[in-house]
């Protein structure tokens, strides 16, 4: 999951595909694994070793996700935070999230509202001076809060 979105944020904001690089430790029964992702030029280590150099590639484009996500101020350019959503919905078997823009404000100083309905539970984003913005920060939104849970 965390490759194909750092994979798909690399192609949207036309960077060169994320490269992986591994540690191989241990016996040949009981090897470990620990991963870096090269993203841009920044490297992102695997916090730990794992069982499987697949489940150590994921785990370092999660770091580099989440590093990438913290730098975003508080808009989210890619939509990282629209995939991550979806991703979610379906791994339980969810209905697919549900946007709904409200607009408000003077005719030439539009402000959009976004709201995001996942499993029944509904976020609302801050204002945006798009719809595509209203959306994207009311999955910002819903995964901030999702997160704290």
């Amino acid at each position: 999951m965390y490759k194909n979105q750092l994979q798909e944020l690399a192609q949207r904001s036309c960077f060169n595909l994320p490269s992986y690089t591994c540690i191989r430790e241990g016996p040949d029964h009981a090897p470990r694994f620990k991963a870096t992702v090269n993203f841009n030029g920044e490297i992102f280590e695997s916090p730990s070793y794992c069982s499987t150099l697949r489940q150590a590639e994921h785990s370092a484009a999660e770091v580099a996700l989440g590093s990438l996500s913290h730098r975003s101020s508080h808009q989210d350019e890619t939509g990282v935070y629209k995939n991550l959503l979806q991703e979610i919905a379906q791994r339980v078997s969810a209905p697919l999230p549900q946007y709904t823009t409200y607009r408000s404000g003077l005719g030439h100083q539009p402000v959009f509202t976004g709201i995001v309905e996942l499993a029944g539970i509904t976020f609302t984003g801050d204002p945006a001076k798009n719809k595509k913005q209203a959306e994207k920060n009311a999955a910002m939104a819903a995964w901030s809060s999702l997160k704290q849970c």
